[in-house]
């Protein structure tokens, strides 16, 4: 009932928990039967252990008993009432578990990030009474942020290893630019948006753009930009974020006079030198680095956006942060539709024709790409179901938690692919919420006050080549054995986290590792060289 307090219950084995009809724990002995299920509970080590609902706290002396050292229990409470009762009844306190009164996702994976999410490899969810029965959903919720904040992390950390030090070269690279370049932060429109992938379902929906484009500006990913420009549409902006060569190929037709180009800062570098004088820069937050805090207090960091790994799903945060108006999606299908990978028109489509033979036909190319990866059918937008893997899978949800954080603004305008959370519009219907929009005279607004303060780019290099200098010198005296190493090294070492971010290991505060230190000697010493030939072409 409205305004019921949890109530004790006495027991000749200590008091149980009732509230809002929901008896916490069995009657006969409500200290055992926590107690027992935490001694059975056998974590696997680096394990996060959600309990959902502290109830009366019983259990969690025993889970902690059980942990392994390396294990850390997250408890969650979505309600006040029954937070407020556990804590006057008494809580342990253990510096591996924490205990957070919230019923939001989100709040439960910024836990998460509080406690190290590197930490952990898996959680594991072991309910110590039945108050998650009060809120079921909002309890499988917070499991599922959890697990998808580990996922995100250990996706992301892999990449870091794959293509962080190449991540580094082109942000260097990119530093020089920035005295052509605006700020992707400073664009705004109050037009809606329209955001195009390269999916198959954009070839529907094609001629739909191409009739309405004067209603809406027009974000596309670069994968997509030929199938734009072989129909004779110019989008407004062109999101880049590949950082290896692979996204050249999109940029064959050429970049539309009226077009900018938005690439991450980590970009590969040849593709924004395509666009000078039509350039804009944002910055993922590929690695948590002490060089982006530094860019920043230079004023040389561009609008930070969070590590999407999609360029599909950051020009949905870009599409978001432009305008309060309606996005539109179409052509981000994140499966393989009707058996393609892309639309036609778009390079890996066009290469597919281009290597096609009488013993190699069309489609093939396509057949072989699904067969070397493990696929996985998930429910379509149409109801029935389609083929997609695991990472495009993980995109899907990114997208779609963005979509669901944007108030109800974001409609489907792609008949193909994955359910992406948001609802399905068609053409007719896309017309009608447009309605008869007169594009103005500048379509995207640009705050032309600020700038990136170019003046301030040589001294900066000049400082980050010093750091470099200067760690290559304290490193070359204790690499051997039985060498101290001086704190200025371990400082340096923080200041300097962009050499070894793509390594496999960290370094540990406590006993640096000779053989770490050589291998960032080396590291030190090219990045170095990287930053002087920065300072050269300024």
């Amino acid at each position: 009932m409205p305004g019921e307090e949890p109530l004790l219950l006495p027991t000749p084995h200590g008091p149980n928990l009732q509230w809002r009809g929901i008896r916490f724990y069995p009657s006969e002995d409500p200290t055992e039967y926590a107690r027992r299920k935490a001694r059975v509970f056998s974590p696997l080590q680096k394990t996060l252990v959600f309990v959902p609902s502290v109830g009366l706290g019983y259990g969690l002396e025993n889970l902690l008993q059980a942990l392994p050292a390396d294990g850390a229990v997250l408890c969650i409470e979505a309600f006040q009432e029954v937070m407020g009762t556990a804590i006057s009844s008494g809580l342990p306190r253990d510096p591996r578990l924490t205990i957070v009164r919230t019923d939001d996702p989100t709040a439960a994976a910024a836990a998460l990030r509080n406690l190290g999410t590197g930490r952990f490899r898996r959680v594991m969810e072991l309910p110590l009474s039945a108050g998650y029965r009060l809120a079921p959903v909002v309890y499988a919720g917070i499991l599922h942020a959890l697990e998808q904040e580990l996922k995100r992390y250990w996706q992301n950390r892999l990449t870091l290893i794959a293509l962080g030090s190449l991540q580094v070269r082109n942000l260097i690279s990119n530093l020089p630019l920035l005295a052509r370049a605006e700020d992707f932060g400073t664009l705004s429109t109050d037009m809606p948006v329209m955001l195009a992938g390269a999916g198959p379902s954009l070839d529907a929906t094609l001629p739909t753009i191409a009739r309405l484009r004067d209603r809406f500006v027009l974000v596309t990913v670069d994968t997509a930009l030929p199938c734009f420009m072989a129909g004779g549409i110019h989008p407004d902006i062109v999101i880049a974020l590949e950082a290896q060569a692979a996204n050249l190929r999109d940029f064959v037709p050429g970049l539309a006079p009226e077009s900018l180009l938005a690439c991450d800062l980590s970009s590969f570098p040849v593709a924004a030198r395509l666009a000078v004088g039509r350039l804009c820069f944002f910055s993922s937050d590929f690695a948590p680095l002490s060089l982006f805090d530094r860019l920043a207090e230079a004023g040389l960091r561009p609008t930070a956006i969070p590590a999407l790994g999609s360029v599909g799903v950051a020009g949905m945060h870009a599409a978001l942060r432009l305008t309060r108006a309606e996005v539109y999606l179409t052509g981000l299908d994140f499966a393989y539709s009707q058996s393609r990978t892309h639309a036609r028109g778009s390079p890996t489509h066009v290469q597919m024709l281009a290597d096609s033979t009488r013993l190699f036909p069309v489609g093939l190319a396509s057949y072989r790409a699904m067969a070397g990866r493990q696929l996985i059918r998930e429910p379509a937008k149409d109801g029935q179901s389609v083929l997609t893997d695991a990472v495009l899978l993980s995109y899907r949800d990114s997208l779609r938690e963005q979509a669901q954080q944007s108030g109800g603004r974001v409609f489907d305008h792609g008949g193909l692919g994955l359910d992406l959370g948001v609802r399905m519009i068609t053409a007719a219907e896309l017309e009608e919420r447009l309605g008869s929009v007169i594009a103005p005279k500048e379509r995207l607004r640009r705050d032309s006050t600020h700038r990136f303060p170019a003046h301030r780019l040589p001294s900066f290099l000049a400082s980050e080549r010093t750091r470099l200098e200067r760690f290559v010198e304290l490193a070359s005296g204790c690499t051997t054995s039985g060498a101290t190493v001086p704190d200025e090294l371990r400082g340096l070492l923080h200041e300097l986290d962009y050499t070894w971010i793509h390594f496999p290991d960290e370094p540990d505060a406590g006993s640096l590792d000779r053989g770490f230190i050589a291998r960032v000697r080396v590291a030190a010493g090219y990045y170095g060289q990287r930053m002087a030939r920065a300072a050269s072409i300024l």
